[in-house]
């Protein structure tokens, strides 16, 4: 692989498949393969790497079986070595801009880490709308007026994880020595603190694409609300824990509120009730989650982020 060094600084593109198969190949299709660096990390039932080798010579496939995503996106990111670092899902697939946005926002040297805008796929069903719209309602497309404006750069606080690029050296001296993975959340913290910029660019869009039935289910929305509780109170008193918990009542409420507007783009009344229907279910499974995290910690939760 030899990487492109006319529009910026180099660029390594990890791919974390979480559906795999013709997932992770419309995916694999949608970047310039000959001029990045690409690294696959593969779970088990994914296919061999022999095989997969054969289908994308340019790419490197490594397997990772039975590792959460955080550790496989950990794992990749000891294998890239271009100055940035891009981190993506199978399950969203990026704009044909994506590259350029990601090596151009990196032209600033304070600009640590960066993210973009998530398209929700018109063709998906209701169910995986709903996953889409409370994994994402943060970035999505139609929320962002600044999404119009192709020029327009800003920061923000966090990245969404199917859809972020870091600095390779700021992100190696963010993980540390840290065995747990690579958690969006703590790296954006640390880069936070040490006064590293986090930006948003319009261009870096990605669409969401692929059904993820995991991921959809109401037990694993219950085990991420779990580990995103568990970080929150990690190292902090009890008083903060039991704070933690006295909020989870309220979040199905204000989690499903926060994804509304997603809806407005999403066809017809019944479409939009069935939307409402599944976001609550989710919301009230990661509420779930987040009492058990706030109480007794993640748990071995963080091995169903898969």
């Amino acid at each position: 692989m030899v990487h492109d060094v006319s529009a910026g600084p180099t660029l390594s593109i990890i791919v974390i498949p979480l559906v795999g198969h013709d997932a992770l190949a419309n995916c694999l299709d949608r970047l310039p393969l000959t001029t990045i660096e690409c690294i696959v990390v593969l779970r088990e039932g994914m296919g061999a790497v022999g095989s997969w080798e054969e289908r994308y010579p340019w790419v490197t496939f490594v397997s990772a079986v039975h590792q959460p995503v955080p550790l496989r996106r950990h794992c990749g990111v000891r294998f890239a070595t271009g100055e940035v670092v891009g981190l993506i899902e199978d399950t969203s697939w990026p704009d044909e801009g994506w590259c350029t946005a990601a090596r151009s926002v990196f032209a600033d040297p304070k600009t640590a880490a960066a993210g973009g805008p998530v398209r929700i796929a018109a063709e998906l069903p209701n169910r995986y709308r709903a996953l889409g719209s409370s994994e994402y309602a943060a970035f999505l497309k139609d929320r962002h007026s600044r999404a119009t404006n192709p020029s327009l750069q800003e920061e923000i606080p966090r990245l969404p994880g199917n859809n972020m690029a870091f600095r390779r050296a700021d992100l190696i001296d963010a993980l540390g020595d840290d065995s747990s993975g690579l958690f969006e959340g703590r790296v954006c913290t640390k880069l936070l603190a040490k006064e590293r910029r986090i930006v948003y660019h319009p261009q870096m869009s990605v669409t969401y694409a692929v059904c993820d039935r995991h991921n959809a289910a109401l037990a694993t929305r219950l085990h991420h609300g779990r580990i995103y509780a568990a970080a929150r109170v990690q190292g902090r008193p009890w008083i903060s824990r039991l704070a933690q918990l006295a909020k989870t009542p309220l979040l199905p409420i204000v989690l499903t509120a926060r994804a509304l507007g997603a809806l407005r783009s999403f066809g017809g009344l019944r479409a939009k009730l069935t939307i409402l229907f599944w976001l609550s279910l989710m919301e009230s499974a990661w509420a779930l989650g987040e009492a058990v995290g706030a109480l007794t910690g993640a748990g071995d939760s963080v091995n169903e982020w898969r």
